[in-house]
């Protein structure tokens, strides 16, 4: 039988809670007759059947006061998450629990502080006032810079003629039955061996690789080779998957449009979003915010721990030129940005009414896969196996979002309102 307890808040300020919890004598009484069963059905004495060990003799084995204890720790775990729920409160710190009395006759009563989010009020989120960079046009540079990176992933290596190794150079090196081509630069301490030596020669390599080990072997200069680049043409192009070089040439042009129009996009909802928060004080609780840096900073650490790291953590500090405690700062700013950005956003959602069901949203990734040309079934379904589809939810909530707030918003050139206020 469930026995009815009171949940009260005792206390609530902007981002710390307290709740009362009081449970009537008959919930002790039962709270207290499960934990004797429990007992009596894992103890074996002589004399009595499992689960008939009489009361008295586990009071005597282990003390009254153990009973009482562990029936006060159910009770607490049994009846702290139905408070917060009744009372539709989220902890977002670990609950610091407080027996205020206890009386098997009468009731037990017990309180529960804990860090909560703050509830947020938005200003008027219209005719907001944003200044971002200008969207770039894409100019004939940018699809020669383009092309150029096409034209060297189908060059090929060729022989170059050249009796000595300068550096820079691209030079074929053979190791006993092994052969490669290397890049013979001043700055490595391996290949460093190879400039000013002459092709057909063997050089002698003792030198110490970046990890610290040492390196003895000898290396025998093949050659000199060099990457030959194909011409800028319809073959390029028809190699590289396009009917013909205007085709390729529309396509590149199409493609920088596209990433540029989706970073300026990204600019305005961040200056949009920035215009909301200098409007606002969100107070955030220091536990929370202490286990997220935490967090951050394991992950961070885990990932100088991965075998393709090519440096320590210990090495990345000492590159930024920071001390543990000064990088716990940094990433303490940046959580604390990224928790009030989304606390505004999960407020704009519900006072915009934006929503989005698993139907509709199904119907947006088929739309996003057919735009990358790909197929639909395997885009949802990689979504949802990396744990995605939730975030991919949220993503398109948030495109409305801004949507929204930019119909009535004032977007300006970040560098002529630069330019103004510097003549004014």
């Amino acid at each position: 039988m469930s026995i009815q307890a009171d949940y009260q808040i005792a206390d609530r300020q902007e981002i710390e809670a307290t709740i009362q919890v009081t449970i009537p004598a008959a919930g002790i009484s039962q709270q207290i007759e499960a934990i004797y069963k429990q007992y009596a059905n894992e103890m074996s004495v002589p004399g009595f059947r499992k689960g008939h060990v009489p009361r008295s003799f586990l009071d005597s084995r282990f003390g009254r006061d153990v009973f009482l204890q562990e029936s006060q720790e159910e009770l607490q775990r049994t009846h702290l998450p139905r408070a917060l729920t009744e009372l539709q409160l989220n902890p977002v710190s670990t609950p610091q629990l407080e027996i205020v009395s206890f009386d098997e006759a009468e009731q037990f009563v017990f309180t529960a502080k804990f860090s909560v989010l703050p509830d947020i009020e938005l200003p008027d989120t219209k005719g907001l006032e944003a200044a971002v960079p200008a969207l770039k046009e894409v100019a004939e540079e940018d699809v020669k810079l383009a092309l150029d990176d096409v034209q060297q992933q189908f060059g090929v290596l060729g022989e170059m003629e050249g009796t000595e190794v300068s550096d820079g150079d691209l030079v074929h090196v053979k190791e006993g039955e092994q052969e490669w081509d290397t890049r013979a630069m001043n700055d490595n301490p391996v290949t460093s061996a190879l400039v000013g030596k002459a092709v057909g020669s063997t050089v002698e390599i003792d030198a110490e690789l970046p990890n610290g080990k040492p390196l003895k072997t000898s290396l025998d200069i093949v050659g000199l080779r060099q990457v030959i680049l194909p011409d800028v043409d319809d073959d390029l192009a028809k190699d590289a998957g396009y009917d013909d070089l205007e085709a390729l040439k529309k396509d590149i042009e199409d493609r920088i449009a596209k990433r540029r129009k989706d970073l300026h996009q990204q600019w305005v909802d961040s200056a949009l979003l920035e215009a909301l928060l200098v409007k606002m004080e969100i107070p955030l609780p220091e536990p929370f915010i202490a286990d997220l840096v935490i967090e951050e900073l394991d992950r961070l650490r885990k990932s100088f721990e991965r075998p393709e790291s090519n440096r320590t953590f210990s090495e990345y500090l000492e590159q930024r030129e920071k001390t543990e405690d000064e990088l716990k700062e940094e990433l303490k700013e940046s959580v604390e940005v990224r928790v009030r950005r989304e606390l505004v956003l999960q407020q704009l959602s519900a006072d915009l009414e934006v929503a989005i069901n698993d139907e509709e949203l199904g119907k947006l990734a088929e739309q996003d896969a057919a735009e990358y040309d790909e197929d639909s079934a395997r885009f949802i379904a990689q979504l949802k196996a990396d744990d995605r589809w939730n975030e991919y939810r949220m993503g398109k909530m948030n495109e409305r979002i801004f949507a929204i707030l930019a119909e009535t918003a004032t977007i300006t050139d970040a560098e002529e309102a630069k330019e103004e206020e510097a003549e004014s």
